[in-house]
């Protein structure tokens, strides 16, 4: 009777092993899950902040070229974009203040031009997956090494109108010197 009794409790030792070592690797299919999960959200995430930062970007642009008077202006703030009053019937170059989907409570980065808005970055902590790829298409996005270097600037050129040399088909004088990031 003894040897029967010994024997189970071998039995039940084994099954409890084994229980354990499929309770580890459920543990560490879940880790690789949730790793994989948190990699994916990082990416939407990035690819909805290439879109607004987008956005931003276009709107700048459309103030810039839809200036009355034939002289160019920049916004001064966000809400310029949203609610454009230089025209007798405002106009929004921006449908809404986007969010930083990366840092949804906090506000963007603004590259500003003397007083003018030119840009707006993320502030979010982070290196972004995507270091390179022609789907970036603007300039100083290679090799970012964090979000914060990911820069929509407008692409603004030259004034219209700004001497004769530009009626004779000629470029016209550049914009003042490179924009800086202000916080």
């Amino acid at each position: 009777m003894s040897r029967r009794r010994g024997q189970g409790e071998r039995e039940r030792g084994m099954v409890l092993m084994g229980v354990l070592v499929a309770l580890a690797l459920a543990a560490l299919l879940a880790a690789q899950a949730g790793q994989r999960l948190a990699d994916t959200r990082q990416r939407e995430a990035e690819e909805e902040l290439l879109f607004v930062g987008d956005q931003y970007r276009r709107a700048i642009e459309s103030y810039w070229l839809q200036s009355p008077g034939g002289r160019r202006n920049l916004p001064r703030r966000v809400d310029d974009l949203l609610n454009d009053t230089r025209f007798p019937v405002p106009r929004r170059h921006l449908r809404k203040a986007w969010a930083d989907p990366l840092e949804p409570g906090r506000p963007w980065g603004l590259v500003r031009q003397g007083e003018g808005l030119v840009g707006v970055y993320s502030e979010a902590p982070g290196t972004p997956f995507r270091q390179a790829g022609p789907e970036l298409g603007l300039p100083g996005f290679e090799g970012a090494s964090r979000y914060a270097d990911w820069r929509f600037l407008a692409q603004l050129g030259p004034v219209p109108g700004a001497g004769s040399a530009s009626s004779a088909g000629a470029p016209a004088s550049p914009l003042p010197p490179a924009p800086r990031p202000t916080r």
